[in-house]
């Protein structure tokens, strides 16, 4: 019997440790004295750290009692209401992005560092947090066939960047059979939906669309170059 593994490290780069990156991130196995200098240790270690909503809510509803904000009762409690009455002490209240993910997150099973990066960045306390790196990989107790990878991510409000080592295999052989067939459209819709997904990453709209067009006259001035 062979036993799947998953395990992820990075950084959250920030200027301190404070109550609501502990609340958010504590069950990440959160390390604030390492490595320093603006950044801070967590994790996701397969049977030690598993990260999950349930473990956030707790630390949610820690972070409200030490800033007095007033809870109902525990079977009442919940993370959108937890996060909307964070959200009114911040003055987080009217932000949209805050209100979609309140509105429509399920918060269930594994904790997201996406989500937790959106509502640290509401609930700011000091921490100023600014991006969050993270790469990890699964891997299994016996060498099976694509029972290995890894991934990436680099997360902020202003650009989002996330990848796996599947997707770049899967890319490759779509990428070759266009080319074996001499499927020119195929080929380019490959190329151009790569290159999409890397500026959908990017928060801000107008730079997006600046940025877009200035790829595009860059691809148009690129010389050829000789695969010998």
């Amino acid at each position: 019997m062979a036993n799947n593994y998953y395990e992820a490290t990075g950084v959250l780069m920030l200027d301190q440790v404070t109550p609501v990156i502990k609340a958010l991130f504590s069950t990440f196995a959160l390390d604030e004295s390492y490595p320093r200098h603006g950044q801070a240790y967590i994790a996701r270690i397969a049977e030690t750290s598993d990260p999950q909503w349930l473990d956030v809510q707790d630390g949610l509803e820690d972070l409200a009692n030490q800033l007095g904000v007033l809870l109902p009762d525990n079977d009442e409690r919940s993370i959108p209401l937890l996060l909307e009455l964070l959200a009114s002490h911040f003055g987080a209240d009217k932000d949209e992005e805050l209100e979609h993910l309140i509105e429509h997150h399920s918060f269930e099973n594994d904790a997201d560092l996406g989500a937790l990066f959106l509502i640290a960045s509401c609930f700011d306390d000091g921490h100023h947090l600014a991006a969050i790196q993270f790469e990890g990989c699964w891997y299994c107790s016996k060498p099976r066939l694509f029972e290995f990878g890894g991934h990436g991510c680099y997360l902020s409000r202003e650009v989002c960047v996330y990848r796996t080592s599947s997707e770049i295999l899967q890319f490759g052989e779509q990428l070759r059979k266009a080319i074996i067939t001499t499927d020119i459209e195929q080929a380019s819709a490959l190329l151009a939906l790569e290159t999409a997904s890397l500026l959908t990453g990017i928060s801000d709209e107008q730079f997006r669309l600046d940025l877009q067009r200035r790829v595009a006259e860059r691809l148009a001035q690129v010389p050829m170059i000789s695969a010998s």
